[in-house]
């Protein structure tokens, strides 16, 4: 489809031919999505199904299952989306138009994010207990493994983050933006909540998406995202395996959905290590609040979509077959699926 300079061009409401072009493109970044859904969860399926029990038995086979299926389903929609989008996401990486100050704010907000979403989670875990309900989440432990954990660390820390900014900033939110940044801000950070395909997840991919989306679009470079991205992965892996070595049985209990824990158990070692967690997340949280009070107050906010722009928005997406297939689906896998018991 033809690229249209500037909103004022076209008139207030699409005629039927270009509703029906826009479709076509919404359709397009429909497929996309599907076939990372799709890939995702065959492979996953396959492996579960094919692959005997010493396989995930392996630390190292085990971490190489679990990274490499993300990175073939990501890799592959990424590819798919530049070339049936025919999009050029090279100019989306450069260094112009930003400083250390802006990524310095995007990652205390995001970290500040990241510790309200599991507050949040953790309220949300404790609601859902009282009627016998408890989700499953994905987990990142270090194991006994060197070469284990350098492979896990690197798609966590490194080749994940890098991938999933190409794919939900780059492939999704630039093909969205054209008539409605606000709406595809919210759509790109509604799909990568809900990708994680676990509640948990859930909230803080949704809430961290809407700043790195912001920051993408006004900058015009995913770089800041991407380092982002990276630096908050990195301080959740830090912090918990911190955490997991100083206090394991702590960790331990943590990690099985324990809501008390016996203090007097814990060594001298794991206090200092547990408030020193505690205060640097607290610290973080303030800032990033802060940060954001005065994003909003002193601008950073995205434009205004004009009647145009909110025509050619919803009111065609809703009409997109393929989109309420792929947020039926996301639905189902990430708050009902993780809750059945089989």
């Amino acid at each position: 489809m033809d690229q249209i300079s500037t909103i004022s061009q076209v008139t207030e409401k699409p005629d039927k031919e270009e509703r029906r072009l826009i479709r076509r493109q919404y359709c397009k970044v429909a497929l996309v999505i599907l076939v990372n859904e799709f890939i995702f969860n065959l492979l996953a399926m396959l492996g579960d199904m094919l692959l005997p029990d010493s396989f995930f038995q392996n630390e190292v086979l085990y971490v190489l299952y679990s990274c490499g299926v993300p990175i073939i389903n990501e890799t592959t929609s990424i590819i798919l989306g530049i070339k049936l989008l025919r999009l050029d996401l090279r100019h989306l990486f450069t260094r112009q138009g930003y400083g250390s100050g802006t990524v310095m704010k995007l990652v205390f907000l995001s970290l500040g994010l990241q510790t309200a979403a599991s507050l949040l989670a953790s309220v949300v875990a404790m609601i859902l207990e009282m009627f016998g309900l408890e989700g499953r989440t994905a987990t990142f432990e270090a194991s006994s493994s060197l070469p284990a954990n350098i492979i896990m660390y690197a798609y966590v820390c490194l080749i994940g983050p890098v991938l999933e900014e190409l794919l939900y900033r780059g492939v999704l939110l630039q093909s969205m933006r054209k008539y409605n940044e606000r709406f595809a801000i919210f759509l790109s950070a509604l799909i990568f909540g809900l990708m994680h395909q676990n509640y948990q997840q859930f909230i803080l991919g949704f809430l961290v998406g809407i700043p790195l989306a912001v920051v993408t679009i006004k900058h015009g470079s995913l770089l800041p995202s991407i380092f982002t991205h990276i630096l908050m992965n990195t301080t959740s892996m830090v912090c918990s395996c911190w955490i997991q070595y100083a206090c394991p049985e702590l960790y331990s209990a943590a990690a099985n959905g324990a809501v008390t824990y016996d203090i007097s158990a814990i060594s001298t070692a794991g206090i200092v290590s547990v408030l020193c967690s505690g205060l640097f997340r607290i610290g973080v949280t303030i800032a990033g609040l802060v940060i954001g009070i005065i994003c909003l107050v002193k601008g950073g906010h995205m434009s205004r979509p004009t009647p145009a722009g909110k025509s050619r928005a919803l009111p065609v997406f809703v009409t997109c077959v393929p989109w309420w297939i792929v947020l039926v689906l996301y639905l189902f896998l990430c708050f009902v699926y993780p809750f059945l018991r089989w």
